[in-house]
């Protein structure tokens, strides 16, 4: 049996989960997570945890979206 602390998370589900949370596609949200995960990946040192504040920012990131309007929007 394996050591569940080993398994990483199934991104997949995380993405169909933060779309349904959203209310938006699972394509969108695919963007958004695994552009926020990419950019934390850059400086990371420790890469265990990197999908929690991943999901963290993608969730900042479209409220501030929700609130303010896509970047660009006048």
């Amino acid at each position: 049996m394996p050591n569940m602390n080993l398994l990483q998370p199934d991104q997949s589900r995380i993405v169909e989960s933060l779309a349904l949370e959203c209310h938006i596609s699972v394509t969108e949200m695919a963007n958004l997570y695994e552009g926020a995960r990419a950019e934390l990946a850059l400086g990371a040192r420790i890469t265990k945890y990197l999908h929690i504040f991943a999901i963290r920012n993608v969730l900042e990131t479209f409220d501030r979206r929700h609130l303010f309007g896509p970047v660009g929007d006048s």
